[in-house]
């Protein structure tokens, strides 16, 4: 997604973060059960639940933070509101990045270097992500009364890095699962879920990586 700041834009950023709010809301909302199941103990809690917990409330909390500063038609602080809307937009897919690296590393049983590849790649994530939650800046604009974003072309690199990450440690997933080929129901669904988490991932960010090289003034926020 791009913060933009030419006023038309904006507004359907506006327009398209609703949208993208409301069908993420829908997805957290249906899911809820599960992590209920959690909570009451139907389910055996594992630690990775935390990481999986941390990136949805992360990227919930990144959509609220947006919304509620589309909302304001009077000045505040705008430097504020886009160091909030990186940081949770960018720590959000750090945690769903290690969602990666554990399942990955799950399928090629715990072989290390496995473990050693994929946390290298994962750490390389962290860093590209927190330089990247630094970019940018904004101020009010009386004349919009808004917030645009200057400085947004500096992330093009951010969106490359973080993109060829996460496609390597889909990769070392899907690779676990061909390697534990069989004729079961299970593996069926691996590898029919892994193909499509692969394609989605490329056709999602395809076009913020190629904006963003365009020379298109905006700053990716992802989901």
């Amino acid at each position: 997604m791009f913060l933009n700041s030419e006023p038309a834009a904006y507004v359907h950023l506006v327009k398209l973060t609703h949208v993208f709010a409301g069908v993420y809301v829908w997805e957290y909302v249906t899911n809820l059960d599960f992590e209920w199941e959690i909570y009451t103990g139907r389910r055996h809690w594992r630690w990775s639940f935390v990481v999986y917990l941390l990136a949805r409330t992360l990227a919930l909390a990144c959509l609220i933070t947006m919304l509620v500063g589309f909302e304001f038609t009077t000045p505040y602080d705008c430097n504020v509101w886009f160091r909030v809307v990186l940081a949770t937009s960018w720590s959000s897919g750090v945690f769903a990045s290690l969602l990666l690296v554990l399942r990955g590393v799950a399928l090629w049983g715990r072989d290390r270097r496995i473990i050693a590849l994929a946390s290298t790649v994962w750490l390389a994530n962290l860093g590209s992500s927190s330089y990247a939650a630094t970019l940018g800046h904004t101020r009010w604009s009386t004349e919009t009364e808004n917030c645009p974003i200057d400085g947004t072309s500096d992330f093009r690199w951010s969106i490359l890095i973080n993109f060829m990450q996460d496609l390597t440690l889909l990769c070392i997933m899907f690779t676990g699962v061909l390697n534990k080929r069989n004729s079961t129901r299970l593996w069926n669904m691996l590898y029919i879920q892994g193909l499509w988490w692969i394609l989605a991932w490329i056709v999602t960010e395809l076009p913020s990586i190629a904006l963003s090289f365009r020379g298109v003034n905006g700053a990716r926020i992802p989901f």
